[in-house]
């Protein structure tokens, strides 16, 4: 009896816990206040996470390497050794992060819920502190892509959201011109 009672209130708990309300604020980033052509030398700072998503410490290692990797590689490119001048300091941040994992995603399938990353990048002008962009970026693995590739999409998220922010600063090298967060406008759980 006390069986039939629980498995209604645990279904019931299961659908709620597997949505992801994840959202980036806009759909596109404004312009940063000046093109990142005007900076000389780049630091690219490690990644900052809310208390909301530090328990993903796994995923927050990926993203942290998959922005070594791509966001500092631009980096490098642009860096004038020469020379003195202008800093842009990178600071990133994940606002917010729900990361499935392959054993979870096979475990549970599509009741796991979609994967999602919210971040930030703050540009900020070292010697004077100025703000010169604070964008955020989004990536999302839907819950029924993720089942089906056994973790591949969810896998595949975390290198997404560091080559959003690589593609922001293209964008933005020789002029200031924003870019998208990511979402796509297609987004269901």
């Amino acid at each position: 009896m006390k069986f039939r009672l629980l498995l209604p209130a645990a279904l019931a708990l299961l659908c709620c816990a597997c949505v992801t309300h994840i959202r980036p604020n806009v759909a596109a980033n404004p312009p940063p206040a000046e093109p990142f052509s005007h900076f000389q030398h780049f630091m690219l700072e490690p990644i900052q996470v809310s208390d909301e998503a530090a328990h993903e410490k796994s995923a927050i290692g990926k993203i942290s390497i998959y922005m070594r990797q791509r966001v500092g590689t631009t980096l490098s490119g642009w860096e004038n050794r020469n020379q003195d001048g202008r800093v842009l300091d990178i600071e990133p941040y994940i606002v917010q992060l729900k990361y499935v994992s392959t054993g979870a995603r096979i475990f549970a399938g599509d009741f796991a819920g979609s994967s999602a990353v919210l971040m930030r990048v703050k540009f900020t002008d070292a010697q004077t502190g100025r703000v010169i962009a604070d964008p955020e970026f989004y990536q999302r693995a839907a819950a029924e892509g993720g089942t089906w590739s056994f973790g591949g999409t969810d896998k595949g998220m975390l290198a997404r959201i560091a080559t959003v922010a690589q593609q922001y600063l293209d964008r933005n090298y020789a002029q200031a011109v924003g870019g998208p967060t990511g979402l796509d406008g297609t987004e269901q759980d």
